[in-house]
């Protein structure tokens, strides 16, 4: 990866926010091309760099130009055919009764950009209520969607988990069917069923799709960039500076699900980062929101998703303190610990020799990981390989 690859790509996923000065123009050459255009790929911000062609701060050779566009052209020709399942989908959904609501990708790309072209996605997040969740996964199983995991123990999602991924064979696209916005804790203490009291629509095909209103679609999209990945990507990031720029957030409601759903940690996170990395001013409305001290609890939370903990079993273990009784507690450990046999095998790639004793090998592997992270740093290592376990000194962001 070339060093100045990064900082390109950032530039980019940035043009056309408000306050974010357009940079003098840049003639990559040839090997920071390589990486650059690896990176705009990769990050789905082929649209705004076609934009930065446009522009002219972005100084691409004739041959770059045909590479840029040729990427592009093949974002939106996959992000069309998902269009299309989207619409064929919302007739079968309303046949069987079934409410939902579209998560980020068409949503987003629809609403809160001005021009669809600028936000690619690759698949398909539907959010449902918990009640139709079952439902829900039975139609797709009647359409000919294939689960591409099946969960550890009959019950486990509607009560633990975040949802499940649906694969048509033809078309290979992916239906991340949701009934909460996030596996986890943070999963666990949103109420989804508040979030689709609040639907609006958008305009697709000359059909109206259900969406979560701005204020959602931003909780949305500041969780999907906080806590995705330990690593922040691009796409994630400008959809909060975008959905802040164009929606029509209440910051009343966002301030109240903050503090009723513990989230105050995970929006700070993602707007000061998407701040950050977009070299961005923070939003007006963020302020308030910014200025308490998250809880402790909240923080250790997040940790699990992003730090080091994170390979270390940080996210069911903090799962586990985040669900209420006992009982509730026993039912989720023994889901994990002693699943399906098809599960496990899943689990396994599907290899044939799928034990138990195998699987908490891996929960033995995470304790004495936990125990040398918090001996510290020269003994953060899971099976002595250092390299598993990123320093949390690096800092989120591509």
């Amino acid at each position: 990866m070339h060093e100045q690859a990064v900082p390109l790509a950032r530039r980019i996923a940035a043009f056309g926010l408000p306050g974010v000065p357009i940079p003098d123009a840049v003639a990559p050459s040839d090997q920071v091309w390589s990486s650059l255009f690896g990176l705009v790929q990769d990050q789905r911000i082929t649209g705004l760099a076609i934009e930065s062609v446009a522009d002219g701060w972005l100084d691409l050779t004739e041959e770059q130009t045909e590479q840029l566009f040729a990427a592009h052209r093949d974002a939106m020709m996959w992000t069309l055919l998902i269009e299309r399942k989207l619409v064929g989908l919302v007739g079968e959904f309303e046949r069987d009764g079934i409410g939902f609501a579209v998560l980020k990708g068409a949503s987003v790309a629809r609403t809160a950009y001005a021009e669809p072209c600028l936000r690619s996605f690759g698949d398909l997040d539907l959010l449902v209520r918990t009640a139709d969740y079952g439902r829900a996964c039975a139609l797709l199983g009647r359409l000919g969607h294939e689960r591409q995991r099946p969960e550890p123990r009959p019950g486990f999602e509607v009560r633990f988990g975040k949802g499940s991924v649906h694969r048509h064979p033809e078309d290979r696209i992916e239906v991340d069917l949701h009934r909460t916005l996030v596996l986890g804790p943070f999963g666990l203490w949103v109420d989804p069923e508040e979030l689709m009291d609040r639907r609006q629509t958008f305009d697709l095909a000359g059909r109206k799709i259900s969406r979560l209103d701005d204020t959602g679609m931003l909780l949305n999209v500041a969780m999907h960039a906080s806590l995705g990945r330990s690593e922040a990507r691009l796409v994630p990031l400008r959809d909060v500076a975008q959905v802040v720029k164009s929606g029509r957030v209440d910051w009343d409601v966002l301030a109240s699900w903050a503090r009723r759903w513990h989230l105050t940690a995970v929006l700070q996170d993602a707007f000061s980062t998407s701040s950050r990395v977009l070299d961005a001013a923070v939003p007006e409305g963020t302020r308030a929101l910014l200025a308490p001290e998250a809880p402790r609890s909240e923080v250790r939370a997040l940790e699990a998703y992003q730090g080091e903990r994170r390979f270390l079993g940080g996210t069911p273990v903090m799962t586990l303190r985040a669900i209420p009784g006992l009982g509730s507690k026993a039912a989720y450990v023994w889901a994990l610990a002693v699943p399906d046999q098809k599960f496990l095998r899943a689990r396994a790639n599907g290899a044939e020799k799928a034990t138990y004793r195998r699987r908490w090998s891996i929960a033995l592997h995470w304790a004495l990981g936990r125990l040398r992270w918090r001996r510290g740093p020269a003994h953060r290592m899971v099976d002595g390989d250092p390299s598993m376990v990123p320093s949390q000194t690096k800092g989120r962001g591509i």
